[in-house]
């Protein structure tokens, strides 16, 4: 039996991310509604099998696109290869001779809070659910996704939605939206684990009850990080481009504060905003990458991580930041 398979693999922000106290098992609550984007990652599938009492078998590797940082780590590191590994040990199939090739095309940066690595990992899921029979709606995945890491259950579902426990127990979906949007990165990454504890060590905690989204539909979500100030002191750059981006032309503003819908995607480094129109996000782009910042334009989307059959989702508006259009 030989298959391969396609998967569409986006990234994500953060509409609001309300994180609170560290807690016993030394994670954080965390209040999130995240968003999916048509920006992506394709993760090609190819699994073998061989004798059926042979040990399973992965390898992950990664290609690197559009000025992203080529990923400097071990195939057993990679958190696609932890993916299949774990669902195969919890359905009992570490032992039934499959081999997998994966193969990433990475057009997301990690270190961004973009999610790159979680949608990864839940697209290495539905791809081994495939070849092994499973349904992927199967309680079984989404707890083996959540174990995986806080942001892959998020993937696993796609468009719009609200998180509480860690990040990673679904609440509810909201009506997503297709709005443009601009990321912006400059150089470097920010560690999530040091973002974390420069939290810990500030004095703001934020109410989780306070902070809560009533809102139905995603473009009626205030945008909110209260993680940000923290990220801003492990990489001052951040500051600047917060700054620049609320200052451009074409960037929609808060229905009901006015302010431009500008937000650092969870603990960074990606600043994300919310565009009037996609020419309005390809002039932006062009003026951030004169800065020197890795910069694309995208969209909303509703979809989440899937297994191509045909048309990549959102494929109109997606990696090279416009149709007919390079950077």
């Amino acid at each position: 039996m030989n298959q391969t398979l396609t998967v569409f693999s986006p990234a994500k922000v953060n509409l609001h991310l309300s994180i609170g106290a560290k807690r016993a098992d030394g994670y954080h609550d965390a209040y999130s509604v995240m968003h999916a984007l048509t920006l992506h990652d394709t993760v090609t599938v190819r699994c073998e099998r061989e004798a059926e009492d042979a040990p399973i078998a992965v390898d992950v590797r990664c290609t690197t696109h559009g000025g992203v940082d080529e990923l400097s780590i071990a195939s057993e590191d990679n958190i696609a290869y932890k993916a299949i590994m774990a669902l195969a040990d919890e359905f009992g199939l570490s032992d039934a001779g499959y081999r997998f090739t994966v193969h990433i095309d990475k057009h997301i940066p990690h270190a961004a809070g973009l999610g790159g690595g979680s949608s990864n990992a839940a697209a290495a899921l539905l791809a081994a659910c495939r070849v092994f029979g499973i349904d992927p709606d199967d309680e079984r995945v989404f707890a083996v996704a959540s174990k995986i890491g806080a942001d892959v259950p998020f993937f696993l579902r796609g468009g719009c939605a609200q998180l509480g426990g860690r990040g990673d127990v679904f609440e509810r979906d909201l009506a997503p939206m297709n709005a443009p949007v601009v990321l912006v990165r400059p150089d470097g990454g920010v560690s999530t684990a040091a973002a974390y504890r420069a939290f810990d060590e500030s004095s703001g905690r934020a109410d989780l009850q306070a902070q809560g989204v009533s809102a139905e539909r995603a473009k009626d979500v205030q945008l909110y990080n209260n993680l940000a100030a923290a990220s801003e002191t492990v990489m001052p750059e951040l500051v600047e481009a917060k700054d620049w981006l609320q200052q451009q032309a074409g960037v929609a503003r808060d229905a009901i504060t006015g302010e431009p819908c500008v937000l650092l995607s969870g603990s960074g480094s990606a600043t994300f905003c919310v565009c009037e129109s996609m020419n309005a996000a390809y002039a932006i782009v062009s003026a951030a990458k004169q800065r020197g910042w890795w910069a694309r334009s995208c969209s909303f989307t509703s979809a989440g991580a899937r297994i191509v059959e045909g048309r990549v989702p959102g494929a109109a508006r997606t990696n090279v930041g416009a149709v007919h259009k390079s950077w």
